[in-house]
């Protein structure tokens, strides 16, 4: 009666884990936020015709995103654990508008792409639990104008953050799976274009946070 309940509880833990193995790709659908933090000193900068008043503002814009992945999951021993790997690319449409004293700065969302490492368990042969770590290149677009009147500078930028989250997925048949996904990308940092009203030559320090809340689907092969 042992040997037949250990052999049955080891054969359990081998089909648990014969659920993560090999090649996929995935498309998903999700809801981003912007965060955009702006640190400008107008200490002892003159010239401009109206008052100024700068310090930290920071805004939080949401708006939809989807994405698309190519990712490889392989279990680890025995056991329910799997570790994955994943290069992804996300077509983004989030903007903000954040207003530091006369300082208008609108930001633009183009796209966000990198690679991430999955570590996680096969609670069920059906359903996992993971969690994710990578880098994120995010580009987008800046627009610079005042609240008092032009001019207006624009730029494009590309700067890379650090991402994380977890995520859950649930089998519906051998090769497709659904999950869900939360995804955090701090530390976006980046000088802001140097203003131009005044003459002043002012370059504010600058910072995105993005996050995003998403579903999808996955195809293994």
């Amino acid at each position: 009666m042992k040997i037949i309940t250990v052999t049955t509880i080891a054969a359990a833990i081998a089909a648990t884990s014969a659920s993560a193995e090999g090649f996929y790709i995935s498309g998903k659908l999700g809801a981003q936020t912007l965060g955009h933090t702006i640190e400008r000193d107008t200490e002892g900068f003159d010239g401009l015709p109206v008052p100024d008043v700068g310090g930290v503002s920071r805004i939080e814009e949401t708006d939809a995103a989807i994405g698309l992945a190519l990712g490889y999951e392989q279990s680890i021993g025995t056991g329910p654990l799997f570790w994955g790997a994943e290069a992804f690319y996300n077509a983004e449409n989030a903007e903000s508008r954040n207003i530091n004293g006369v300082l208008i700065t609108d930001v633009e969302l183009e796209s966000s792409y990198g690679a991430r490492v999955l570590l996680g368990a096969n609670v069920t042969d059906k359903v996992q639990l993971y969690t994710h770590v990578g880098a994120t290149q995010v580009d987008f677009d800046v627009t610079n104008s005042y609240t008092f009147a032009p001019p207006v500078t624009e730029d494009s930028f590309s700067e890379t953050g650090f991402s994380y989250g977890v995520g859950a997925a649930v089998a519906i048949s051998d090769t497709l799976s659904i999950f869900t996904e939360y995804t955090e990308v701090a530390g976006v940092e980046f000088d802001g274009i140097p203003e131009i009203a005044g003459d002043t030559g002012r370059v504010n320090d600058n910072t995105l946070d993005l996050s995003s809340l998403s579903v999808g689907i996955k195809y293994a092969f």
